[in-house]
């Protein structure tokens, strides 16, 4: 593998928590990396989804910082 086939391969491998980028579990800034998005605008649309939804957003934040896995260290480029 190349140097710059690292992000290709993670972007579209598998849903990792980014914990280099994280604010609290790595969850939206994962998000964001696998959908190729600015992680500040999935943050925002977390807040704006946990004012109007608090416990589902709350339950599957939880989750799923619990549930995914930590980026590998050789993905960080």
């Amino acid at each position: 593998m190349k140097f710059n086939d690292r992000k290709r391969v993670i972007s579209g491998d598998k849903l990792y928590r980014n914990m280099r980028k994280s604010k609290l579990m790595g969850v939206c800034a994962g998000l964001a990396d696998f959908y190729d998005m600015d992680r500040t605008l999935v943050r925002i649309g977390t807040i704006l989804l946990g004012y109007f939804f608090t416990m589902p957003v709350l339950f599957l934040y939880i989750v799923a910082g619990l549930l995914l896995p930590k980026r590998p260290e050789w993905s960080y480029y």
